[in-house]
């Protein structure tokens, strides 16, 4: 009984040693968003402050394009999310629902297709995208995160719907329930945890994109959020860390609202696509 108290206890520890490790990181980012100038770069750093400033996140609204950067990202990663989670739940039940000859290799190339590293589309898609004058686009870099995160959502989604079982579309057939129907009325309430899952991992994964976005955007009003956070990074002059700090606070928003409105959903997701392969 000791010797499981004393395991515990030290289980604890290391728990909230990785807790601090981790959490540091995300306090100290914020901690330097309310700092001035003149706290930021001091020898003896200030964990702690009686007084927050908020002039850094007055400065990154009036004095950048911080607000179009976190506009353009709204956007983007909003409308590759809706967009992706529709295909992918429709491509998801088909593949589950219907079982046709070449059914298992389908499903296996679109995890392999998802293997391939997203930087080699890199330059087919600027070549591509230059022709059809689709650079510097917010459209075309929607269809680009698109074609990224279907292979990763329908893979999920059809994890998802093949632990729906069989005798519910026969009961619903024998109803009378159409296909269309069948899906949206059945399956995809009985999916809905999953659903979420799908919409945080392509959310935070369009969200912070850099490589592809630093490629086909070009101008200020239609680069996303990390990109015109890179860019505030000055190699010539000092850095405006504070501002950085805020900007990169606020990068951060969208993603933990989702995650934390969402959250029951993830957990019963999570367990949901784990009770099968």
């Amino acid at each position: 009984m000791k010797k499981k108290a004393i395991q515990t206890l030290v289980l604890l520890a290391v728990l909230i040693l990785l807790g601090i490790f981790f959490a540091f990181p995300l306090y100290w980012t914020i901690l330097t968003s309310f700092k001035t100038s003149a706290q930021v770069f001091v020898e003896k750093p200030i964990f702690f402050m009686d007084t927050l400033y908020l002039d850094n996140y007055i400065e990154i609204f009036t004095k950048s394009n911080v607000f179009t950067f976190f506009m353009n990202s709204i956007l983007v990663a909003g409308c590759a999310t809706l967009i992706s989670l529709i295909l992918a739940t429709m491509a998801g039940f088909g593949l589950c629902r219907y079982m046709f000859k070449g059914n298992r290799i389908l499903k296996s190339s679109i995890m392999i297709v998802r293997m391939i590293p997203a930087l080699i589309y890199t330059i087919p898609y600027f070549i591509i995208y230059s022709k059809l004058d689709l650079l510097d686009t917010l459209g075309g870099l929607i269809m680009a995160y698109i074609s990224f995160a279907l292979p990763m959502a329908i893979w999920l989604a059809i994890s998802f719907f093949s632990d729906i079982p069989q005798e519910i579309y026969e009961s619903a057939e024998i109803d009378g329930c159409g296909e269309w129907r069948m899906y949206v009325s059945i399956a995809l309430p009985l999916v809905k945890a999953g659903i979420a899952v799908i919409a945080i991992l392509v959310f935070v994964q369009t969200w912070n994109e850099f490589g592809l976005a630093s490629v086909l955007q070009a101008s200020d009003m239609k680069k996303t959020l990390p990109i015109g956070i890179a860019s505030m990074v000055q190699t010539h002059r000092d850095t405006p860390s504070g501002s950085l700090a805020a900007a990169g606070v606020i990068a951060m928003v969208p993603a933990m609202f989702l995650a934390l409105a969402t959250q029951k959903y993830i957990v019963k997701g999570t367990m949901a696509g784990a009770v099968k392969g």
